[in-house]
């Protein structure tokens, strides 16, 4: 397989896109947030299937999945939680179609899944593993890969500023990526990427995160981000859950 260029985000770029010169200062996540999300995966992984970010939404060619979910964030807390309703972060063998939480609490990582999944009701996904910093962008300031107006339809139809994810498995775990087994390494230039909106009020807020699963590729696009209101006091008390309170770790092939 060819390796990808880095740039392949301009592939399909319109008249109306625009390609910054001067790259801006990574953006920096708010003390806390709540958003709703929409996910779409693909396990094709060859030449004919263009990576992220689809300017379709969906991926371009069969087969793909599409999932909803949601996350909160507080980062005063040192928690945040990931709500996959209809399927779960491609990164689990031998496949994720299952509903589950992924959540951080006292420095550890956790997965709430079905029992018959093969990783519920709780396992231990990762120790020592605490929530993105704030500022967790700026590792990737030399990644700014352009920015876009109109790239495509829906969310990605509006101002957004790119960075693009190294391949390199071994900074996953500094990045705080979802980190795939070993077995999935590829040639692929990069693993992934961050778009940024541009609000009015010259707030930026997530609006895309692309990257490649264990298989294949997925797109999360953002939308509903709020930083107040009732919504980013959820997190307020939280505790373990009792099913958590395991050693049990995350088998990748169960």
């Amino acid at each position: 397989m060819q390796q990808r260029k880095a740039c392949q985000l301009h592939h399909n770029l319109k008249t109306s896109s625009i390609v910054e010169v001067n790259s801006p200062s990574p953006p920096i996540l708010p003390e806390r947030f709540y958003t709703e999300f929409s996910i779409y995966y693909t396990p094709r992984d060859d030449d004919q299937m263009p990576l992220p970010p689809w300017p379709q939404i969906i991926p371009p060619q069969l087969p793909y999945a599409v999932g909803r979910g949601m996350t909160w964030y507080a980062n005063d807390l040192n928690i945040a939680i990931e709500y996959y309703e209809d399927y779960c972060v491609p990164i689990f063998e031998p496949t994720s179609y299952f509903p589950c939480i992924l959540f951080n609490f006292n420095h550890t990582a956790y997965l709430i899944a079905p029992v018959d999944s093969g990783y519920g009701p709780c396992c231990v996904y990762r120790k020592s593993f605490d929530i993105p910093k704030r500022n967790f962008m700026e590792q990737f300031a030399k990644y700014y890969n352009g920015t876009t107006e109109q790239l495509g339809l829906d969310l990605l139809n509006q101002t957004i500023q790119w960075w693009v994810i190294p391949s390199d498995n071994e900074n996953q775990h500094k990045y705080y990526l979802k980190q795939r087994n070993k077995s999935s390494l590829t040639s692929h230039s990069v693993f992934g990427g961050y778009g940024w909106t541009v609000e009015k009020s010259k707030n930026r807020v997530p609006v895309c995160f692309w990257y490649e699963g264990n298989v294949g590729w997925t797109q999360q696009l953002f939308f509903n981000f709020v930083t107040d209101g009732p919504r980013i006091y959820d997190l307020e008390g939280f505790q373990l859950p009792e099913i958590c309170k395991t050693d049990i770790t995350c088998i990748f092939r169960p």
